[in-house]
This record gives C-alpha cells, structure tokens and sequence, in this order.
C-alpha cells in the first residue's frame, strides 16, 4: 500500500492538484449532490491525483480509485460513503513517487517513452502543462492528443481503460483527470496491433457498400463471426488472451467489423451507438448457458462501462471523429468477442422485454421505480466496476432505439436494462478488498474471466 502524503484534514490538496469538478451535458446525475458532496469528491480524487500510480502492481492491474469515487458521487453518495470508498481502494495502490524514474517529458519527445510505467508522473507534468496552456481550448489540445496516431491505439486498449479515465476528465470537465487519462495512454502498451494498423483500421472505418449502403447490422457482425472457421481454430486456454488466439480474432475483427456502415451524420451515429450499446448489454448479460448459474465476464463488462462515455466524447468531436470512435469501438469489443471464443447469446425473457417494471426478482422489494433502489445498492457495493455497469446500464435505458432500419438488417432485442442491473448487484457479491477465496467459499459471486465459448470453460461452472 502507498503511504499517505495527506490525511484527511487537509484540504489543501485539491489546490495542490490543480482539481476541479464540473459536469458535461452528456454526464448522468441524481438527487443529492451539493457542495459538500461535490468538496469531498475533488479533495479524494486530488489525493489520488498526487499519491498514487495507475498501474496497483507489477501486472498492469489499473488503479480504478477516482472511477470509484465519480460513479458513486455522480449518483448521490454522502461524503461519508466516498471516504469509505477512498479508504478501501488505496489499500491497493502503489506510490506515484516510488515508481517514478524522473524523466523529463517534452513535446519533443513523448512519444520516445511510450509503453514505459515510470513515466507515469513525468507524463502527467507534460500533459498538465500542455492542456493548461491551451487555456479554454484544453479539450481541443487533449483530444487531438487521443485521436494522434501514436496515442490512439494505446488509449482503445488496456480493456478500456485509459478511454474510461479520458471519459471521466470530459465527463466532469476536469484537466487534472484528463491529464491522468493522457498519461495513462502514454504508459500502455498495444495488445492489438492489427487492427489499428494505418491501413487495417482505415478499411474498417471505411463504410462498404453493401446492403445498399446500409451494412450489416451488429446482431449479423457477431453471428458471420461465430460461424467463420477461423473462429473454430482458437485455442481453449485458462488465459483468454493467448498471443494466437488475439491474433485469429483481430483477423475476425479485421474481416467483419468494416461491414458495420456508421456514416458522419447526427442521425447516423446516434443510432449506431444505440445499437452498439444495446449489443454489448446483450454480449453482457446472455451469454450464460441454459441451466447454469448467471455468470457475467469481467472482460465483456470493460466493453459495457466504457460505452457510457460515448455521448460524453461526443459532446466534444466532429460527426467524423465520432463515427472513427465508434468503429474503434467496435473493433476492440468484436476482438473480445472473438478471444472469448465467439459465445452463444442465450437471452432469458427477462432479459429481452419491454415490460420492464413488471419483471422483479424476489430478493428486490416491490417499489414504484425500480432503479432507486439500484442507485441506492450500486452506491453500496464495494465492488469496483458494479457502479459503473449500472451507471452504462442506466445509459442504455434512455437511449432510442431506432424504429426504421433497412430491409433486412436485425437489430438487438430489446433489453430489460433494469433487470440487467439487478442481475449485477444480485450477481456480484465478492469484495476485492477481502480474501476473495473465503468469500467464494462463503456463497459469494465474482466476476467470470475465462473463454466462455468453450465446453470446457463450462464444465467446470456451477449449475443451477
């Protein structure tokens, strides 16, 4: 664990950090943020600004701390419960300072030090200095830094994660955050190098002309990708992303996701990013197979929260860029797709309605809006990714589905979001700030990890 530079009586820090919260128009919010709230929030993000790394260990596992802190603060947690928060996740945490080799990063050479962790700080310096003297167009300067070539591989990969931080620096409009997202680029290295090759990525953001223009549709993307025989020659392995398998399934990726067309219209990429996220809660939450136990992926839920932030960028891009992020987007989610063994969709009832209130598992009480409730129990959970799930999910059940589409082109069922939500929270139970085995052997549920289109990840999962 690092040790703490401040306690909690200093407030001094969010000055410190140059911290500030405010808010996007495409960012979600509830009843119960006020300026104590809002003052608690900026002081622990700012200690984790200053204290700690963003790798927690020598694997490359993220800090998720201000992740943590925004979902639950964006939906109306006390002060008291962020500090709690704070209190469990820099437990994990490395020292910033610790593993922090000095190096002095320049315009001229940030991209020499690419892929390298000790260069954390010394990125978030460059980057700070770079967005501050951008002055209002700091928003301009980060994002040209995130669509650049160099850096724009490297913020789709590491699941999501360096995309996440960028999304909640536009989110709550805060430079200190979207430093962090910068750097955090820059220390990352590229697990998928195919598809965002200059020329493989320019055939996927290329719309190809079939179906008179329309494309296919994701639900069609996923099924030609299922039944491709190099999908059948991947390799069942207890660590999904065996250098071969990523391999075959960026050539999947490569083959099927240019036939998704998302052309730079308003229209256009408000409904692809509806379908893409109805798609992705569809990947989410029915991939379980008929009499087993719920199960829901780690990796696949990366591809979920991540989805929230679209809008977020939106906000801030050309009708092109937006239209090149959802392709990318997509690429990297099909690529999990592909690793996972191309899976079955097995949906419940439940899962694909619209009649959403009427659908109520017994361990939730009756109530006149079922998501209060999943606000309130998201907001309690110490599970890391649990709030940001809901807070996608929540997304999702505000978006419009689209109500024309081209002949033949098959969009995802509807989607239940509010019983997806609840299954998460009913779901998983394990705290990753206790001993996870004791938990498990307690009767508590984590998140799934392996190549769930095999048999053989099957015969070791629990039945109903």
């Amino acid at each position: 664990m690092a040790q703490p530079l401040y306690d909690n009586s200093d407030t001094s820090v969010a000055g410190k950090a140059g911290m500030a919260l405010g808010r996007s128009p495409s960012g979600l919010r509830l009843p119960g943020i006020d300026a104590t709230t809002r003052g608690e929030a900026t002081r622990l993000c700012a200690r984790d600004f200053l204290e700690h790394h963003v790798f927690f260990n020598d694997r490359g596992f993220h800090n998720h701390l201000n992740h943590h802190l925004l979902a639950v603060f964006a939906m109306g947690a006390s002060a008291e419960r962020m500090q709690t928060i704070f209190d469990l996740n820099k437990t994990m945490q490395r020292s910033q300072a610790a593993y922090n080799d000095g190096a002095d990063i320049t315009a001229e050479n940030y991209t020499e030090y690419l892929g390298t962790e000790r260069c954390y700080a010394g990125y978030i310096q460059f980057f700070r200095s770079e967005l501050d003297s951008a002055g209002d167009g700091w928003k301009t300067r980060a994002l040209d830094y995130f669509f650049s070539p160099n850096l724009f591989p490297l913020g789709m990969d590491g699941l999501f994660h360096p995309f996440i931080q960028m999304g909640y620096g536009l989110e709550f409009d805060s430079k200190a955050i979207t430093a962090m997202a910068l750097a955090q680029i820059c220390v990352h290295h590229r697990r998928f190098e195919t598809i965002f090759s200059e020329e493989t990525f320019a055939e996927i953001c290329a719309n190809t002309p079939i179906n008179d223009g329309s494309g296919l549709s994701l639900m069609q993307i996923f099924d030609m990708a299922r039944k491709d025989p190099l999908a059948a020659d991947s390799t069942f392995s207890e660590q999904p992303f065996l250098r071969n398998n990523t391999t075959k399934a960026e050539a999947l990726t490569a083959k099927y996701a240019k036939a998704w067309a998302v052309p730079a219209t308003r229209e256009a990429v408000d409904a692809k990013c509806a379908e893409l996220l109805s798609m992705l809660a569809l990947f989410y939450g029915a991939i379980t197979r008929p009499g087993y136990k719920p199960l829901l992926h780690f990796i696949v839920m990366h591809c979920l929260t991540s989805a929230y932030f679209l809008p977020i960028f939106f906000d801030h891009l050309s009708l092109e860029r937006q239209a090149v992020l959802l392709k990318a987007h997509l690429a990297v989610s099909l690529s999990v797709f592909a690793i996972l063994g191309t899976p079955e969709f097995h949906a419940t009832p439940e899962l694909v309605t619209t009649d959403t209130h009427s659908i109520r598992p017994d361990t939730w009480a009756r109530s006149e809006n079922g998501w209060l409730d999943v606000f309130a129990k998201a907001i309690a959970s110490n599970d890391i990714h649990v709030p940001k799930v809901v807070r996608s999910l929540w997304r999702g059940s505000l978006l419009d589905t689209q109500e024309s589409v081209a002949k033949g082109y098959e969009l995802p069922p509807p989607i239940n979001w509010l019983h997806l939500a609840r299954l998460t929270i009913d779901t998983i139970t394990v705290s990753p700030f206790e001993d996870q085995s004791a938990q498990i052997q307690a009767g508590k549920r984590p998140w799934a990890f392996g190549m769930v289109g095999f048999d053989e990840f099957w015969a070791n999962y629990a039945r109903e």
